[in-house]
């Protein structure tokens, strides 16, 4: 990792320059780092050490990202896309959305209520419009259900 790319920086010094930003996942950081124009070696190094020395970790990341996206709404399908999308492995996604805090079908009446009011439509053309906006946001089929359901 002794050679200076992008400005006279190394790989190690922009990776941790960007996890101290905000925390990425080992897919983003390596697409940032060659976007930098770094050798695939130096990036491959330059993740391991801030894996080894814990600045980096995929399983936080995904329990932080879910944390934070599902506050604003959004469900599981929506939060799988986009950790696969960032390429968090499927196990570390898995545990993630499996946290026992957040309760999709709640959050998904929460989003209903937010943006369509009180009462579950009634009309057919409104509770579809309901259901496209709540499987759009990601929610499963029997979360948008209980969400448009009337046992409030």
């Amino acid at each position: 990792m002794a050679s200076k790319e992008s400005g006279g920086q190394s790989a190690l010094a922009a990776a941790v320059g960007l996890l101290s930003r905000r925390d990425h996942s080992r897919g983003e950081l390596k697409r940032k780092l060659q976007l930098r124009g770094f050798s695939v070696e130096e990036i491959t190094a330059a993740i391991e050490r801030v894996i080894e020395l814990r600045y980096q970790d995929d399983g936080r990341f995904a329990l932080a990202f879910v944390r934070y996206r599902s506050q604003s709404g959004k469900g599981p399908r929506r939060l799988r896309a986009e950790l696969k999308e960032r390429q968090v492995d499927d196990a570390l996604i898995k545990a993630a959305l499996s946290q026992e805090e957040i309760d999709w079908f709640e959050l998904c009446r929460e989003t209903r209520l937010r943006k369509f009011g009180e009462a579950p439509p009634k009309e057919f053309k409104l509770r579809q419009k309901v259901q496209r906006y709540l499987a759009y946001r990601g929610f499963e089929m029997e979360q948008i259900r209980y969400a448009l359901s009337d046992n409030d």
